[in-house]
């Protein structure tokens, strides 16, 4: 069974399992270039969560395991996809032709060489890292010296690396960056539903001039106007009565295996709020909230512009609603919500735009109703309950 199945029937398989047993179980037991044991490892990277990548890492670093730096090489590059990169594999042993361990590229933009390495006491050549950019930057339409370099490191002394890299003629090129800073800039992107803060996460790992800390700051402040934003939407996704002493991932824990089912695909953690397939074919946000007794409605959800933003520019997105508990949840495609998003109450931000917009619902005779119109009509939406 391949891992990728394994996962889909019964994930405690997995988890429970150490990632040198689980390679060796797969395909030919050796991660070996373009093998059918490397892809299935990179299949099976693509939906586990941030949590099980984080226990890979340390695995790698505490155990190595035979191969464990190629299992590093690949969930690093990972790290970079979900980080919003375009990525690319390189290979796991360098040839004439290929050498680098990874290439990370902002959309339609700048290249980021990557190469993973568990430790830094050894001498590492910077000059034949560099030589890599020649091999790819006729691929990319770039020029050699246009194309950064990330040496992500699994060690947390670097002091004699970064004296290496200072006194190199490739000082501005390169820079350096920890597995375990990787690994919390991950968390930050999937706590955060602003696309701008992922670009300005993207950002911070190219060479940057910091004389000016600018662009420091500006992360700093759009990672917490993106906190105080989500705080502000608290009332209108809090938990349900019954589990509000439970944290809000056990509740969307409870939804999530039942939204797995209804689209026969494994899901992964996109931002605070967003869930996607590994294959990006689906995108969909998951909200909860408690029953109301007061008002017109019984359900009231904060549906961020941000969020929507991200939603409307994909080919197949959803908004997941749980309503009082996690085997009530209504499932409304996007096109269906972009009809009504004028009958809608919102909220200001602090430049007048749509901070986010109120999507309510009652219960009703039939089932349940998204209130239109400034809650002055109903539309019944019951075909959309998610069925069990």
């Amino acid at each position: 069974m391949a891992l990728i199945d394994l996962w889909n029937s019964d994930r405690q398989q997995i988890t429970a399992k150490r990632i040198d047993q689980l390679i060796a179980f797969a395909g030919e037991g050796r991660l070996r270039d373009r093998n059918s044991t490397s892809e299935e490892f990179r299949t099976l990277l693509k939906v586990v969560s941030s949590d099980v990548i984080g226990q890979w890492f340390d695995q790698c670093l505490e155990i190595r395991f035979t191969d464990f730096g190629f299992v590093l090489q690949d969930t690093v590059n990972e790290a970079g996809r979900r980080l919003g990169f375009d990525m690319k594999h390189g290979v796991y042993r360098s040839h004439s032709n290929e050498g680098y361990d990874g290439l990370w590229r902002i959309p339609g933009g700048r290249a980021i060489l990557v190469e993973s390495k568990s430790s830094t006491s050894y001498s590492i050549n910077l000059s034949r890292i560099s030589e890599y950019r020649k091999q790819i930057a006729p691929q990319l339409d770039l020029r050699p010296e246009d194309i950064s370099i990330l040496i992500v490191v699994g060690t947390e002394d670097t002091a004699d690396f970064e004296a290496q890299v200072r006194g190199s003629r490739f000082a501005w090129d390169i820079r350096i960056l920890g597995v375990r800073s990787l690994l919390r800039l991950l968390k930050l992107r999937e706590t955060l539903d602003d696309p701008k803060v992922e670009r300005q996460i993207q950002e911070i790992l190219f060479p940057q001039e910091f004389t000016r800390l600018d662009r420091i700051i500006d992360l700093v402040f759009a990672t917490a106007e993106d906190a105080q934003s989500s705080d502000a939407d608290e009332d209108g996704e809090s938990e349900v009565e019954e589990v509000t002493v439970e944290p809000r991932a056990n509740f969307h824990a409870a939804i999530l295996p039942r939204l797995e089912k209804h689209f026969s695909q494994p899901l992964v953690k996109r931002s605070r709020v967003q869930w996607g397939s590994a294959d990006d074919s689906l995108l969909l946000s998951c909200q909860v909230s408690k029953l109301f007794d007061k008002g017109n409605a019984q359900f009231w959800f904060g549906l961020k512009r941000t969020t929507w933003e991200s939603l409307k520019e994909h080919n197949n997105a959803y908004c997941a609603f749980g309503l009082g508990s996690p085997e009530r949840v209504v499932l409304l495609p996007i096109a269906l919500l972009a009809k009504h998003l004028d009958d809608f109450f919102t909220s200001p931000d602090s430049e007048g735009e749509v901070l986010h917009w109120h999507v309510r619902f009652v219960n009703t005779d039939p089932g349940v109703a998204l209130l239109l119109q400034r809650d002055k009509s109903e539309l019944n939406v019951t075909e959309y309950l998610l069925k069990s």
